[in-house]
């Protein structure tokens, strides 16, 4: 169960805030709508904090889509170390997260199971202007993962890579 507001430590309150959240969850939507424009797989959307925030990992990720996931995964396979834990750790921050796009019409959830925004690059890349060094970097990077994603194939293929079981 999520902690009141009030009572959360200053470094959770800022770095896991529900409105950060949102805008790196939507930025990895937007990027994996470019690719496939159903919208990111629900279960996918829990990865992408455990990915984005965890900053080992981040430093470590591509500038770019040309590489496949599964190669980087390959030659970076240290990144799958407490992976699945760091997904369970940030769950109730993602759903959090999602519930807060939902109600600021960022995020919608289909009848598919697919999370779909309306925003688009222009969108994301108006808030990347406003944020500032490790915000930014991730909310960048987000929108990269999103397109990993969508190229590696389905949300089982994706969760396998990382060593997550569906």
């Amino acid at each position: 169960m999520m902690k009141q507001w009030t009572q959360r430590p200053v470094e959770e309150a800022n770095l896991l805030n529900p409105a950060f959240c949102c805008t790196v969850l939507t930025s990895s939507d937007v990027g994996y709508m470019c690719i496939e424009s159903t919208g990111i797989p629900y279960p996918l959307a829990f990865m992408v904090l455990p990915v984005v925030l965890h900053k080992s990992t981040r430093d470590l990720l591509s500038r770019n889509k040309r590489t496949s996931l599964a190669t980087w995964i390959q030659h970076n396979t240290e990144v799958r170390i407490l992976f699945a834990e760091r997904v369970i750790a940030l769950k109730a921050y993602t759903r959090e997260a999602i519930l807060f796009g939902i109600l600021h019409n960022w995020l919608v959830l289909g009848e598919d199971g697919r999370l779909q925004t309306n925003l688009d690059d222009s969108n994301v890349d108006s808030i990347v202007r406003k944020l500032e060094d490790e915000a930014k970097e991730c909310v960048r990077k987000a929108r990269i993962v999103g397109q990993w994603f969508a190229s590696a194939g389905s949300a089982q293929t994706v969760m396998a890579l990382w060593g997550i079981v569906p």
